[in-house]
């Protein structure tokens, strides 16, 4: 049974205003999540390009097990789609904004404009905890999958943040079973709200949709294409200068 409630919005308090003036429509790269392919993310894709964006919706393995030559890969795609001038924004889901947050220290990119991260799991997942110890998760789903934790060494925990500015939207459903089970909530069955936070975020936002579906719904895009566009996700004004929910 899923959680129905809506979590509230978050304004974050502290964190580094972007003022850049707003931007209209340009290059707008996808990162998919671990053990997907570009196709999961395919009606983001089909939301974006409809509101004016050119989109390159890059695939790329996550059954490796060496995260560099993944970061690699994903750079070699990504010099291939994108033109070769004019900013460059990131939509990412789930291990996608691990990927991000690797590719820009390796691979510092000029043209970088914001991105929004759709249910990272930035200090990693309790689940991949419970699960790290399993065999058959490396061989079903991929090495990366045992270092996805919370702890010091794991890479989430490891990787540096983003130095553009960052949104993420976070879900607050479940289908996952083992959600409730491991997860301190709210959460959307795999990452909980909490680790899904990142230092020097711009704006937090958490909306009722689970883990493996919430990169699709219209409400997702609409908030990515506000963010993208001016730095901050859309709010009702009364909510516009409440402080951050920290549970």
């Amino acid at each position: 049974m899923a959680s129905g409630e809506r979590v509230a919005d978050e304004v974050i308090a502290g964190a580094a205003p972007d003022e850049r003036a707003d931007v209209t429509p340009g290059t707008v790269v996808l990162l998919h999540g671990l053990a997907r392919g570009a196709r999961h993310m395919r009606i983001l894709e089909w939301r974006l390009a409809a509101r004016g964006y050119r989109v390159c919706n890059l695939d790329y393995d996550t059954r490796v097990a060496d995260f560099d030559h993944a970061l690699d890969a994903v750079r070699r795609s990504l010099l291939a789609c994108v033109p070769s001038s004019g900013r460059i924004d990131f939509v990412t889901h789930s291990l996608g904004g691990l990927v991000l947050r690797g590719l820009l220290d390796r691979h510092p990119e000029p043209r970088a404009g914001r991105a929004v991260l759709l249910a990272p799991p930035n200090g990693g997942s309790e689940i991949a905890d419970r699960l790290a110890s399993v065999p058959l998760l490396a061989r079903v789903i991929g090495p990366l999958a045992g270092h996805l934790g919370t702890g010091a060494q794991d890479l989430p925990r490891r990787l540096p943040g983003l130095p553009i500015p960052v949104g993420v939207i976070a879900g607050s459903r479940w289908i996952n079973p083992a959600g409730p089970l491991w997860l301190p909530t709210p959460h959307d069955g795999t990452v909980s709200v909490e680790s899904t936070r990142l230092a020097g975020m711009s704006d937090h936002l958490v909306l009722p949709y689970t883990h493996t579906f919430i990169m699709n719904p219209a409400e997702v895009a609409d908030q990515v294409d506000a963010f993208l566009r001016r730095g901050r996700f859309e709010r009702p004004p009364e909510a516009e200068g409440r402080v951050p929910r920290r549970g």
